[in-house]
């Protein structure tokens, strides 16, 4: 008798009270720090009750008491008594216009007392409480084992029937979850390219970037797929930032890598001045959301540049990053945690079309470079073959047969050295420098054995390991004696040196030929010269520089290809 007569009081303060008590429906909850018995909480008479935003309550670890008022929405008759949705970062008891709702957890002064509770919950409402219009909620609160300074601890409160909220809630992870997949098969299909078929930065970075896309996803669907303790949270939301760094950092890298962007300062610059603002900003979401908005401005950028230089596959570049930044306008705070799976599902979509277009060309473009190299290779076997140089070789080696037989030996072993070295190398798209200098010293000897003279080539700083396409230096020798008559011994000159090319070295070789007599200047765009740039592009596809010019010791040919 005493305890409903009790109960009863508290209803009637409780229902009293209301209509001075903020409203759930405006964002507002009243507080109060001191932890009085619950029956003075209920009373609501004590004083030192103040009114704070939802949003914004931090009481820090409490106990404390709060209280709102929460509107029960109509229903048809019949229809199952509502329910509690609340997402509390914190341990808490719950009271339902006076009478007991429910606990989560084991509110406590200190740690030791305390026991975490879930971070969200579903309380039935008592059916004789759940007539539609307003109630009053009251909760005491502790959050000893937070381990970070939240802006709120009161993330969510809705009353509604309990199978729509629990499916609401279900069916805001189902497109996380079927975008998730894609983005696992994005991700580990671009990182095999890597691996089996030599795929190259762009690749790297945009498997990379599937996979830390994904991360982010499953991260945000952690909370919904296992409703864990609240001291999780501080984990979750730690790592959550590890990926929307990781991701805000390989966009533009991936959008750089794949359009070559000249101006990289451009991209660190802007990306470096938005990450430095999360300084300033408070709150998880607020840092993600000003994260992700930096990267999708510093890649739409550099995509827009791209388009302006006609690079192909810029537009449907453009195209992911306008979806992706449109679903960002419209919620750009809460983007991680609703628009983003969508977003870039989307804009990795598009990016992976632009990247198998990239990749479709330069297949194209290599194959073209190699049929290119071999109908040019044998032009020049042709050209090594053709009667006149036969006719003259054959003179002078019947010559020598008869008056040199020494001298004839020699030349027949140099010119057998080069036709060897010719035949080794003739199938291969790179070979090592050390292979194509003794093609060119065979080459020299052929030549000093002719002229009757003695010809040298000199080297400096070169790596005889590092790759280079076949016949490179051998057709820069034959192209020198071909403009060039020498009657007296003469030297070749090759450089080699690294060069800083942004974060890849390129290695450059400088190949001097003396000037003789009877000079014919120029270069042109001879059999020879055309065989030098396509075997270029065939062992560097797209990555290759070749100048040339007179200079006052003779004639300069500049190379320069990848380290």
């Amino acid at each position: 008798m005493t305890s409903s007569a009790l109960f009863a009081g508290c209803l009637a303060l409780s229902l009293a009270a209301s209509a001075a008590l903020p409203s759930a429906r405006q964002g507002q909850v009243q507080v109060h720090t001191e932890d009085f018995p619950a029956a003075v909480a209920l009373a609501g008479d004590a004083p030192g009750w103040r009114t704070v935003e939802s949003r914004e309550l931090n009481e820090g670890a409490g106990p404390f008491w709060l209280r709102t008022q929460v509107e029960v929405p109509p229903r048809e008759a019949g229809a199952p008594t509502p329910a509690l949705a609340l997402s509390v970062l914190g341990s808490w008891e719950a009271w339902w216009d006076g009478r007991p709702l429910g606990r989560n957890g084991q509110v406590g002064r200190t740690p030791a007392e305390e026991v975490p509770g879930r971070v969200d919950a579903l309380l039935p409402l008592p059916p004789e409480l759940s007539a539609p219009g307003p109630h009053v909620l009251t909760m005491r609160v502790s959050a000893h084992r937070l381990g970070f300074q939240p802006v709120g601890t009161l993330h969510y409160l809705r009353v509604g029937e309990a199978a729509s909220l629990a499916r609401a809630r279900m069916l805001g992870l189902v497109p996380a979850l079927c975008t998730l997949g894609a983005l696992v098969l994005m991700g580990l299909y671009h990182l095999a390219r890597v691996r089996l078929a030599r795929g190259g930065l762009a690749t790297l970075l945009l498997g990379v970037l599937c996979l830390a896309a994904t991360a982010l996803v499953l991260l945000e669907a952690w909370r919904g797929l296992a409703n864990y303790p609240y001291p999780r949270h501080a984990v979750r939301l730690r790592l959550l930032a590890a990926a929307v760094l990781a991701v805000t950092a390989l966009l533009p890298a991936t959008v750089h890598a794949a359009f070559g962007e000249p101006r990289r300062w451009l991209r660190w610059m802007g990306l470096g001045l938005g990450l430095l603002s999360l300084v300033f900003v408070p709150g998880f979401d607020g840092k993600n959301g000003i994260a992700l908005g930096a990267s999708l401005a510093v890649s739409t950028a550099l995509a827009v540049r791209a388009w302006h230089r006609g690079e192909p596959g810029a537009m449907g570049a453009l195209a992911g990053l306008g979806f992706a930044g449109t679903l960002y306008m419209l919620a750009p705070w809460d983007f991680s945690e609703r628009g983003f799976f969508l977003a870039f599902g989307g804009l990795l979509l598009c990016l992976t079309a632009v990247h198998a277009q990239q990749q479709r060309r330069q297949q194209e473009r290599l194959e073209s470079a190699t049929r290119a190299a071999e109908r040019l290779q044998l032009e020049l076997l042709k050209r090594s073959l053709q009667p006149h140089f036969l006719m003259n070789t054959l003179g002078a080696l019947s010559e020598w047969v008869e008056t040199e037989p020494t001298q004839a030996v020699r030349f027949i072993e140099a010119l057998g050295s080069v036709y060897r070295h010719l035949l080794a190398v003739s199938g291969e798209r790179t070979i090592p420098l050390a292979r194509e200098l003794e093609l060119c010293r065979a080459h020299l000897a052929v030549m000093g054995c002719r002229q009757g003279t003695a010809f040298h080539l000199e080297t400096d700083g070169v790596d005889l390991e590092a790759p280079v396409p076949p016949a490179l230096l051998h057709t820069l020798l034959e192209n020198a004696f071909s403009h060039n008559r020498y009657i007296s011994p003469h030297t070749f000159r090759l450089q080699s040196s690294l060069v800083a090319d942004g974060a890849r070295p390129r290695r450059r070789y400088l190949f001097l030929a003396p000037l003789g007599t009877g000079t014919r200047q120029g270069g042109g765009e001879g059999t020879g010269s055309r065989y030098l740039r396509a075997r270029l592009e065939e062992a560097f596809p797209g990555a290759w520089r070749l100048e040339d010019g007179p200079t006052q010791d003779g004639w300069m040919t500049r190379v320069e290809v990848p380290a």
